[in-house]
């Protein structure tokens, strides 16, 4: 390769790294931002959220997802207005993008119903008795449905939006999707009781997500299997989410064995069992969507 195309693709690099640059700085200081406007908010308002110890109410995580959401928006609408190589649709409003999320959603749920009863097979899991009834019951289904759905369109967005469909244009989706995906295993290193084997399922799953856009096209799809996880994981199967533990729980349920088979406190993503479950997963969504969906820098 001669000097002038080793210069360009310099060139196109340090190009794409400000503008992630820019789009974390904008990221980071608007979920700061509005995080303090609504902390004080609730506050002013006396407004507070009963929940156990060690336990953190639903309500919160669906303010916190929706801090991201908001700030995600902002921070891809000001890089995208800026910036002459846009990433094609991601969110585009569509039949096909509906049934996309529900596809999505069913895969989603699907996969971890699958998991948890490969853990239960096993001996490591159990249901003890139902934890809702009456109207707590039509409350938290409602509450969970749509802190699920906030959840996959804020931390999809956020992380596997415009960072993942940019990089993809000057590095290609194979290293664009393993650097996000790094990223998103780290946005859950704080979590407390979250692991190694925990972290190391979050980097594959983020690579399960990524993939399904680059096989579609757009974000629906991926939106629709994170918030089919979330929905199983925290409200019908009522364990531990990467290390947190919410209110809301559909049934009460009961861990056993070894952390290597049920997780642990990071929940059933830190069982060993994730992970030829997420190879068979990535498996069946190249045969299901076979064509790849190249970014194009025309799209607006």
């Amino acid at each position: 390769m001669n000097r002038g195309g080793l210069t360009s693709i310099g060139a196109r690099v340090f190009g794409l790294a400000w503008r992630l640059l820019l789009y974390a700085a904008l990221l980071i200081v608007g979920i700061r931002g509005l995080s303090m406007l609504v902390k004080a908010a609730l506050n002013g308002l006396g407004v507070h959220f009963a929940h156990p110890d060690g336990v953190r109410p639903v309500e919160s995580l669906i303010l916190s997802q929706l801090i991201i959401l908001v700030a995600a928006v902002v921070a891809t609408a000001i890089l995208m207005r800026t910036d002459r190589a846009r990433p094609p649709p991601m969110l585009p409003v569509s039949a096909l993008g509906g049934a996309r999320f529900f596809q999505g959603l069913f895969w989603g749920v699907a996969g971890m119903a699958a998991l948890i009863g490969l853990i239960a097979w096993m001996g490591g899991y159990r249901i003890t008795g139902g934890a809702l009834s009456g109207t707590a019951f039509g409350s938290y289904a409602a509450l969970w449905v749509g802190a699920a759905a906030i959840n996959g369109l804020a931390e999809n967005l956020a992380i596997l939006g415009y960072p993942l469909l940019r990089a993809a244009q000057t590095l290609g989706f194979v290293p664009a999707i393993l650097l996000m995906s790094v990223l998103f295993a780290a946005a859950h290193v704080g979590n407390p009781g979250e692991n190694p084997i925990g972290l190391a399922s979050v980097f594959l799953t983020a690579v399960l997500l990524a993939a399904s856009i680059w096989r579609t096209g757009n974000l629906w799809l991926s939106v629709g299997i994170h918030a089919g996880l979330v929905l199983a994981e925290d409200f019908l199967f009522s364990v531990p989410d990467s290390g947190e533990v919410y209110t809301g729980h559909l049934v009460s349920s009961q861990f056993s064995g070894p952390a290597w088979l049920n997780g642990g406190s990071a929940g059933p993503e830190g069982s060993v069992l994730i992970f030829p479950l997420l190879v068979v997963g990535l498996a069946l969504l190249w045969f299901a969507y076979p064509k790849p969906a190249s970014p194009r820098a025309d799209h607006v």
